[in-house]
């Protein structure tokens, strides 16, 4: 019996942690369903190897287990088929796995741990890709993560290399000319001196108004400068080609009341309660553009805009009254309306049952919490915004910016 032939896979890896090698998942994977491309959503599969920040899932077995929050994030939010959450995040880092690992590799042979370690990437690679015509593989953190026990992103791009499975390599980085060359540069020599090719550079998050320039200065160093500099140096590594030059996306940082509520509602003191609308999940995914204090019972309406979250004390009944009110207005007049309504200092009490009636007959989404105004507000600002599974707008965004300006190299065009 021959040797199994795998399908071409993309590995995506980046030169930092939060580069965007998610949101570059998520485009490649919208870019390939493109009709030029010709994939399915079911011909394509996803893996992240190794995972740190973790989510509890149910296993295909029925079971709870720790899994790789990017991998329930990619496959929930394109609908990739799961082959379950153990095969799609076959190895966890969490807490205190690295001083496990040394303790072991110490006391005996450090590589026996690490095969441990590949083995279960590799069986889980052949679950994921079977039936499959691409597979998506996504890094963790920066190239060297995972290095304490040799399951580097390169270690486990050999491997994949090694099995027979034509991996693709694309590393993401962040738009600038001088920041970006040398964010590239460490990487690109270290994973050559590994043996580890990357075919690919993306360039994420670049300023509109500076577009022109850096895709002018990028391309032509790497065609040029780089080879001449450098090119006497590399063993296995080419020159990458530039596959994208990917504008920023400003929305993707812009949280929703559906987020705000769950990040208020981790700690028991928030004593949060959704007050509407009735369907809050689905209700409460606009992006919030702005918070807004409303400390006065009239006059402030000019200042609220489509897209803000006004924070109102919950004994300000007159208040509320005018908010909502103003709410209604501005979907008459634009379309859209305020993104929320939070009410704060709880326990004091104070909220009309007429006031809670209305509130709850309508739209807005509102929600009242313990904290006063100012812990709302401070609570909000140092907020860390991620994309959530259900953040279908912001997918319409990745989308859009990639199927645009990502270019796939043409031995992915209807590959088989």
């Amino acid at each position: 019996m021959g040797a199994r032939a795998y399908p071409p896979s993309v590995f995506v890896l980046g030169t930092d942690r939060d580069i965007g090698k998610t949101v570059t998942s998520i485009g490649i994977i919208a870019k390939l369903l493109e009709p030029e491309l010709g994939y399915r959503i079911d011909e394509i599969g996803y893996i992240k190897p190794v995972g740190q920040q973790t989510l509890t899932v149910v296993s295909g077995e029925g079971t709870t287990i720790q899994a790789d929050k990017d991998a329930v994030l990619v496959t929930s939010l394109m609908g990739v088929q799961s082959h379950g959450y153990e095969q799609m995040s076959p190895v966890v880092w969490g807490d205190g796995a690295t001083a496990d690992y040394i303790d072991g590799a110490t006391a005996g042979d450090p590589r026996t741990g690490r095969a441990a370690f590949m083995t279960r990437i590799r069986d889980a690679f052949d679950r994921v890709s079977t039936g499959k015509r691409i597979v998506i593989i996504e890094g963790t953190g920066q190239p060297g993560v995972g290095s304490v026990a040799g399951i580097s992103n390169a270690d486990v791009i050999n491997m994949l290399r090694g099995m027979g499975v034509p991996v693709f390599v694309i590393m993401v980085t962040r738009g600038g000319i001088g920041s970006t060359i040398d964010q590239v540069f460490p990487y690109l020599m270290a994973l050559d001196h590994l043996g580890t090719r990357v075919d690919g550079l993306i360039i994420n998050g670049v300023f509109a108004a500076k577009m022109a320039k850096i895709r002018d200065y990028l391309t032509r160093y790497y065609a040029h400068a780089f080879t001449t500099l450098y090119g006497d140096r590399l063993q296995a590594q080419g020159i990458p080609a530039i596959l994208g030059f990917v504008p920023a996306i400003a929305d993707l940082r812009l949280p929703t009341m559906r987020l705000i509520a769950e990040h208020l509602a981790r700690r028991k003191e928030s004593d949060l309660e959704i007050l509407a609308p009735e369907d809050f999940d689905d209700g409460a995914c606009r992006f919030v553009r702005d918070i807004k204090v409303i400390s006065l019972e009239f006059g402030y309406e000019p200042f609220l805009e489509p897209g803000d979250a006004v924070v109102v004390g919950v004994n300000a009944n007159d208040a509320i009254l005018t908010v909502l009110l103003h709410h209604e207005r501005l979907v008459r007049r634009y379309g859209s309306g305020l993104a929320g309504l939070i009410l704060s200092c709880k326990r004091v009490g104070g909220l009309l049952p007429q006031t809670r009636e209305l509130i709850a007959s309508g739209d807005l989404p509102v929600i009242t919490v313990n904290y006063d105004t100012a812990g709302v507000v401070r609570r909000i600002r140092g907020m860390t915004v991620k994309i959530q599974p259900y953040d279908e707008a912001k997918k319409k965004l990745i989308v859009r910016a990639y199927q645009e300006h990502l270019t796939l190299w043409p031995e992915l065009r209807g590959a088989t």
